[in-house]
């Protein structure tokens, strides 16, 4: 049939990451791919399915799309396809389910539904299917899978084992998408603190990164997140040293009660987590440190509340990504009962999102008067305005006359307004 397509994502960077592989298989089957939105042949929603409300949003976009695009193939994959079999005849908007822990199964889908198999390959780069994908930055996902075994999670088993590309492949792909114009690679995987352990690589993450510092110029690189007992010496050196690698991470925290974090299964104390960020504020000033936190897991008292209110004020956390525990069938804390009542939840999850709020307005306030360089994502069409992200992870605003969506300019920050820093171009 040939034709357009095109890729609906919900869910992590990982995802994304995903998400831009299969424009680069759709294209080599020889597809014409377009953005999001655009009319299409083939729509594939990449879903997601580590929360109830991610399995919801998956069902209720697929029939969406449906109304949207009658006359469409829809194709559903990635972790909401793989877990949840018994989604299918619940949802007959859907054509084909494909999981996502077979590599081949979508690209040879997409292969048949273009038909003519002699027809040439065509390639698109990872610069081009981030941008076709709405994003100004290149998501360069190194590992997949989880070894980990934490009550509350399904995506060991929606992803697998953990496996790391190997580092050739991410040094070749990174030095290409540079070649191609891209200034901030972003880091991704399930459980990126862990590459290189499937192999018995001792360097793991860190030494990775040093390769790729080595092996490329101009581009800056980002991790996204890693566990507290991931955050090695080796890393935090290379977060205080080399200037081309983002001053900001991503670091769960999910409880700051011991009592907790032992039910949840989650290999840290809250000691541990305190000493990492501490140490880590130490070594690298102006780092930008975020956290998960889950209000409400079962057996959670007001106390073990307290203590995660506590642990958060005691370390340099600048943001929040806090949730309501939802129980996910599948995992092990889905059959102990949901002893937290829902009202409790959401006072304890505005809680948290006050603290958040609070810690956003110290850490952007704390902005005005440096020199940032921030990536740009686009430009606001009725102000004029530049907008995209700095290399601490904040967002920021500025008027300019040149530049383009995934360049890097720096800008001084005059301002905070609202949740954005505003500033002029150096």
């Amino acid at each position: 049939m040939r034709g357009r397509l095109s890729v609906v994502t919900v869910g992590c960077k990982a995802n994304f990451a995903d998400s831009a592989a299969i424009l680069t298989h759709a294209a080599r089957a020889g597809f014409e791919v377009v953005e999001s939105g655009a009319p299409a042949d083939v729509l594939v929603i990449n879903g997601c399915t580590v929360t109830r409300r991610a399995d919801r949003d998956c069902r209720a976009l697929a029939r969406r799309m449906r109304r949207e695009h009658p006359d469409a193939v829809l194709v559903m994959t990635g972790c909401f396809a793989e877990t949840t079999p018994d989604a299918h005849a619940s949802v007959p908007e859907v054509d084909h389910w494909v999981g996502g822990r077979e590599p081949s199964a979508l690209p040879g889908l997409l292969r048949s539904l273009a038909g003519d198999a002699s027809s040439p390959d065509k390639e698109l780069s990872d610069v081009a299917a981030d941008r076709l994908l709405g994003h100004s930055r290149v998501f360069l996902k190194v590992q997949d899978g989880c070894d980990a075994a934490c009550a509350y999670c399904i995506v060991p088993k929606a992803r697998g084992a953990g496996r790391s590309l190997p580092p050739r492949e991410v040094v070749d792909r990174a030095v290409r998408a540079e070649r191609d114009g891209a200034r901030e690679i972003v880091l991704t995987g399930i459980h990126a603190g862990r590459y290189g352990a499937d192999r018995g690589d001792r360097g793991g993450l860190s030494g990775l990164v040093e390769t790729l510092l080595h092996e490329t110029s101009r581009c800056r690189f980002r991790l996204g997140s890693v566990e507290p007992g991931e955050i090695t010496p080796a890393l935090i050196s290379l977060l205080s040293t080399q200037g081309r690698l983002c001053p900001h991470l991503h670091v769960p925290l999910q409880s700051g009660s011991d009592r907790v974090l032992l039910r949840m299964r989650r290999p840290y104390t809250a000691r541990l987590y305190r000493e990492r960020l501490i140490s880590l504020a130490a070594e690298v000033p102006g780092i930008r440190v975020g956290a998960d936190v889950i209000a409400g897991f079962p057996g959670e008292t007001r106390d073990d509340f307290e203590e995660t209110l506590r642990l958060i004020r005691d370390t340099p956390l600048s943001y929040l990504h806090a949730f309501p525990y939802s129980p996910r069938p599948g995992t092990e804390s889905a059959r102990w009962g949901d002893d937290v009542a829902a009202a409790e939840k959401t006072r304890r999850v505005a809680r948290l999102r006050s603290a958040d709020a609070a810690m956003r307005r110290e850490f952007l306030g704390r902005q005005v008067g440096k020199t940032l360089v921030v990536a740009v994502s686009g430009k606001d069409r009725l102000t004029g305005e530049m907008h995209g992200i700095t290399e601490n992870y904040a967002e920021a605003v500025f008027r300019a006359e040149f530049g383009a969506r995934g360049d890097l300019i720096p800008v001084r920050i005059d301002a905070v307004r609202e949740n954005q820093l505003e500033g002029t171009p150096v």
